[in-house]
């Protein structure tokens, strides 16, 4: 599945492409780590979905210009990285897709610490989907995580740190959910996380992006007790990691009415005709 999203104020578009179809890192709030992985997307499939895109906003008056790709659809980057890494050179060549590394996104749950070196040969900013800082709550939510956070944040840092300066950015995104990653405590153990990335890369600029969780209407699994966390608990969250003086924004929300929003991605099962 492709998303693209406009922006009235920027008049511009983000589209939001898929590498796979499904997703083997199984993150129980997610409805595409749901469906397990079924296939990984060739360079060709993944590039169709934007030549198919600029032809829809081409054609199609209320959809702006697209300026941003991020891989944020369905799937995991690192585990289709060589089509990944094709696609993100065609994105950013001058004979092609004409887009600046700045406006090309990649975002890995990181399966291991060498995921970010592999990712970090393309040229595009890198984002980690985090979700929590502490092991036992990160492994709660993200069940395939094999890694400490600490063993994942040294390779971040590792790789970063052998970027050229302009791409040393790094994007850290949290899915809030009600009563589990949401509380204070938890935003100040994230700004500890944070800290060494920003010491030991110092050109980086790193942001925090929330990511209010989107429902996904479970009836089996952890999904099923999960709730979207309250508008104060998300601010009270936001404004305590910038008291700590880290970068936070909080996303906002696109597209949950037809189920196209951040986490609500899936293919539906189409029913044979006799």
């Amino acid at each position: 599945e492709t998303v693209i999203i406009p922006w009235e104020d920027r008049q511009k578009s983000t589209l939001c492409i898929s590498s796979q179809v499904g997703c083997r890192q199984g993150c129980t709030f997610c409805m595409t780590g749901r469906m397990g992985k079924l296939r990984s997307l060739s360079a060709d499939e993944i590039l169709s979905q934007v030549f198919h895109a600029v032809a829809a906003t081409q054609s199609i008056d209320e959809l702006y210009p697209i300026d941003n790709v991020v891989f944020m659809g369905m799937g995991e980057p690192a585990d289709n990285v060589d089509a990944v890494l094709v696609v993100a050179n065609a994105l950013a060549n001058s004979n092609q897709f004409q887009l600046a590394p700045r406006r090309i996104t990649i975002s890995t749950v990181a399966p291991n610490p060498q995921t970010f070196a592999k990712l970090a040969q393309a040229p595009a900013v890198l984002a980690w989907s985090v979700h929590a800082s502490q092991d036992e709550l990160r492994q709660q939510l993200v069940p395939t995580t094999r890694n400490t956070m600490q063993e994942l944040r040294r390779g971040l840092i590792e790789a970063l740190q052998q970027r050229s300066r302009r791409l040393q950015s790094i994007m850290l995104e949290v899915t809030l959910l009600n009563g589990i990653n949401d509380r204070i405590e938890d935003a100040n153990h994230l700004a500890d996380f944070c800290f060494p990335i920003i010491k030991e890369v110092p050109h980086t600029k790193l942001v925090i992006n929330i990511i209010p969780w989107n429902d996904i209407s479970a009836t089996s699994g952890p999904a099923m007790g999960y709730q979207k966390p309250s508008e104060a608990n998300v601010l009270a969250f936001q404004q305590q990691l910038v008291r700590r003086g880290l970068r936070c924004y909080v996303r906002t929300t696109r597209g949950d009415d037809s189920d196209a929003a951040c986490g609500q991605l899936a293919t539906k099962k189409s029913t044979k005709l006799p």
